[in-house]
């Protein structure tokens, strides 16, 4: 696959990344970037990114096509180093606007 989405916190709180379709969280202390990237070969990828506060949600569709969702992914460090779900989470809890229901 051909693609990456470099994400940097450069506010002032941390910030979750939360990589779709397995719900994956990872946590950007301010000042903290990583690359997320798509694992495989393949075409290129199309990043949908929805935003709320102190929360960035990603899903990786192939070739931009809603309906190939991209599931193996990785995110890492600066140096290139692979990061595991729940990075910097500690006792955090995942940010609540996209679980709320609005009627």
């Amino acid at each position: 696959m051909r693609g990456n989405l470099p994400v940097e916190n450069v506010g002032s709180t941390p910030l979750c990344l939360f990589v779709e379709p397995y719900g994956e969280d990872f946590w950007l202390e301010p000042g903290d970037a990583v690359t997320l990237s798509p694992v495989g070969d393949g075409g290129s990828v199309q990043f949908a990114v929805q935003v709320a506060a102190e929360l960035m949600s990603v899903w990786l569709y192939e070739d931009g096509d809603p309906g190939k969702v991209i599931a193996e992914s990785q995110v890492t460090d600066a140096a290139g180093t692979p990061l595991e779900c729940g990075h910097q989470r500690g006792d955090r809890r995942i940010p609540g606007p996209f679980f709320r229901r609005t009627e």
